[in-house]
């Protein structure tokens, strides 16, 4: 478990990596907590994690640690629809603006159950404008691409997502990385 906080990823307290570590990790933090769950460099959800796998760190959220809540975040919505949902889980998708991606908010919206905490959308790295219906979604993300020499995204394409945001009173939080003119720090959790 690596403690989240200044400079780091504020819409969290604690980054859980079940795949690389202990699954027993979130039992031993007693103060209820917001964990994401996964890492920013390996989706839980893809097709190469074994089904065993992802239904034991479920169990870990509502058996062992339901006082927590766990946000799950995948380039592959379509496999929430292959597992239960957990009432203290907040499921999310990665919308970058391009073609690889613009899928995954229908499938999220289609393929995440009933009985789980809400769903969000990582738009990071934002590539692209974009234009989404955030019908079904409660949170939305903002993000830039952090690796070296990336061009930063204009500020407009930050602008229109927010807008849309607040069209359907959808919380928003925008990353320090994306540079943006001022600090929007919303959590619906």
């Amino acid at each position: 478990m690596n403690k989240q906080g200044s400079g780091k990823n504020g819409f969290c307290d604690y980054i859980w990596n079940p795949i690389r570590g202990c699954l027993s990790q979130p039992i031993r933090i007693r103060k209820p907590s917001v964990i994401f769950t996964g890492s920013p460099y390996y989706d839980m959800w893809d097709r190469c994690v074994k089904s065993e796998h992802i239904d034991d760190v479920l169990d870990v959220c509502v058996t062992f640690a339901p006082w927590h809540t766990y946000l799950f975040l995948t380039k592959n919505p379509k496999r929430y629809g292959d597992f239960r949902a957990i009432e203290n889980g907040w499921y999310g998708t990665t919308v970058d603006g391009t073609e690889r991606t613009e899928k995954n908010r229908r499938d999220l919206v289609y393929y995440s159950q009933v009985g789980m905490a809400g769903r969000f959308i990582s738009f990071e790295p934002l590539l692209a404008p974009v234009e989404p219906d955030l019908f079904g979604i409660q949170w939305i993300i903002i993000g830039a691409d952090s690796t070296r020499g990336a061009v930063k995204p204009p500020d407009k394409w930050a602008d229109r997502l927010i807008e849309l945001a607040r069209e359907e009173n959808i919380p928003v939080w925008v990353k320090d990385n994306y540079k943006y003119q001022v600090q929007i720090k919303e959590k619906p959790l």
